[in-house]
Formats: structure tokens, sequence, C-alpha cells
């Protein structure tokens, strides 16, 4: 059941920053947000392939996504001190919120790798 519930948990996480990384090509500068977003659904996506099976790779792979998550954190911390008005018509303020969740997502990736699995 667990095994599951963190494969709908990742799947879920990956289509919903597929459809953030879509969201921002309407927005000003594109070529900044969409890679930024995709970074995260490509980190959660590496579970579904056997190369990163490997309990290296996994470290690798949660060693990655916690150091672009405390660069998205201090990005996004940058941003906010920027413009720090909590306004949800600001774009700074809603760039400085889409990086803080995906930094939080990304310190999540490790509870939601597979553990034993060869």
């Amino acid at each position: 059941m667990k095994k599951k519930l963190s494969g709908f948990f990742r799947f879920l996480t990956v289509i919903t920053w597929i459809v953030f990384a879509g969201l921002s090509y309407i927005r000003s500068e594109p070529e900044v947000w969409i890679p930024t977003y995709l970074t995260v659904s490509l980190l959660y996506s590496t579970e579904w392939y056997s190369f990163f099976h490997d309990p290296g790779r996994r470290i690798l792979i949660a060693g990655l996504g916690k150091s672009i998550g405390i660069g998205y954190f201090v990005w996004g911390f940058y941003n906010f001190l920027d413009n720090p008005k909590p306004d949800l018509d600001s774009e700074v303020f809603k760039d400085s919120i889409g990086l803080t969740l995906s930094s939080i997502w990304l310190f999540l990736l490790p509870f939601f790798q597979g553990r034993n699995r060869t």
C-alpha cells in the first residue's frame, strides 16, 4: 500500500509540475520558469527508470534534489525581498511561491524514493 501511495504521489507531482511549466509559457520569461518547474518533474520521474534503482544513483538524485531545493529557496527568498508585498496579483510574489513550493517538494523527494527495489 505504501508503494502505491508513493507512486501516486510521485505521478501527481510530475503532472502538477508539468502543468506549472505549461502555465509558465504565457508568462514573462518562460525560458527561465519552464526549465525551473520541469526540473522538479524530471527528478521525481527518475524512480520510474531502472537505471536509477542503484542505491548510489538514488543518493545522487536525492542530493541533487536537495541542492537544487536550497538554490530554489534562496532564489525565492531573494525574489520576495525584491518586492515584499504578499499580493497574489504581484508577479514577483507568485514567482516566490512557485520557487518555495518547488524547494519543499525537492526536499520531500528522498521520502518517495523506493528503498530496496532491484
